[in-house]
């Protein structure tokens, strides 16, 4: 069973891993100065991505690379901002992403290093909250003095989903439908994204997923729209979708279940060991002190000390110094 992955970050990958959909957004998102300078040719999808790991919830990230009509590539970087209010610390991440991304073109050898292409930066935000971010690195810097305000990166370009224009978001149908669903509103236009998806396509299956993750929807209310729209396919895609999902928060939730069991029943089978080890121990020095007051011991003692509860054993060793026998010191072992 697949694991449950970030909602945000499979529709994302959904949306922009299409070569087809990559080039109309750049075209509908980049400054005319930009996009008049991209050749026609789709972008190619660069794998991997360059989001630290702490953030890899709340940020998605994508990196594709262009052919220019210079006749040279750059790379466009687009980062997914996902959290409800924006970070006003992600010029900072963008920056370091940025580097990482050159760092990986120029390699272990040096010749790249002198000829490192454009990177340009993308992000694309869909949170509630007004944007608030600082532009650029240079806005977070505190000098007025542009001697001293060594950047790595100028700024970037943002697009704020939320703010914009349905008809802005893309001429693309598909894009523009997977993109009302990050802003959650495809309920609203839910005949329009179910036109702009065909029946029986992956990214028809992720926005509805999407919305029966992220959304909060009633799901007999949904079934009821949807059937009523005449929607049937997508009614039963919703059935098969939540029972995944259920079979798939069970898995996880068992997977839980059993990690914390194994790390219970680790740290209980070492306490158990360490108590055993300790009864273990004052055994054998209970038969170390018999032996020198009183000789070898016969088998039916040295039996007695082996099965002897810690209680037990505690007395005899209590009673061995004065004990003017061995009787005398089990007699301690005798059950009153």
């Amino acid at each position: 069973m697949a694991e449950l992955h970030n909602p945000h970050d499979t529709l994302f990958r959904a949306l922009l891993s299409d070569p087809g959909r990559a080039r109309d957004f750049l075209r509908d998102h980049l400054p005319n100065t930009i996009a008049g300078q991209l050749a026609d040719a789709p972008p190619g999808i660069v794998e991997g991505g360059f989001v630290d790991e702490a953030l890899a919830g709340s940020q998605s990230d994508l990196l594709m690379k262009v052919a220019l009509t210079s006749g040279t590539d750059a790379f466009v970087y687009v980062l997914a901002e996902h959290k409800s209010t924006p970070d006003p610390a992600l010029p900072l991440q963008l920056a370091s992403y940025m580097v990482r991304i050159w760092k990986r073109y120029a390699g272990t050898g040096t010749a790249r290093l002198r000829t490192l292409p454009p990177i340009i930066p993308v992000v694309v935000y869909h949170g509630a909250e007004p944007w608030t971010v600082p532009d650029s690195l240079r806005d977070m810097i505190a000098t007025d003095d542009p001697d001293l305000a060594f950047l790595p990166g100028a700024g970037y370009i943002l697009r704020n989903l939320r703010a914009m224009e349905i008809d802005a978001l893309s001429r693309n149908a598909a894009l523009r439908a997977g993109f009302i669903t990050l802003r959650q509103e495809a309920l609203a236009f839910l005949a329009e994204i179910a036109g702009s998806l065909p029946e029986g396509t992956d990214l028809r299956r992720q926005v509805l997923e999407y919305v029966l993750r992220v959304y909060n929807v009633d799901m007999d209310a949904l079934r009821t729209t949807l059937r009523t729209g005449g929607h049937n396919e997508l009614e039963a895609l919703m059935g098969t979708i939540a029972e995944t999902l259920l079979e798939q928060g069970e898995a996880r939730g068992l997977a839980r279940g059993e990690a914390r069991g194994l790390a219970r029943g680790k740290a209980e089978g070492l306490a158990k060991g360490e108590a055993k080890g300790k009864v273990e121990g004052k055994a054998e020095t209970l038969g170390r002190q018999l032996e020198r007051r009183f000789g070898p011991l016969p088998r039916d003692i040295a039996a007695r000390i082996a099965a002897a509860e810690p209680d037990r054993i505690e007395a005899c060793l209590d009673a061995v110094l004065d004990a003017p026998d061995l009787e005398a010191v089990f007699a301690q072992d005798r059950p009153h």
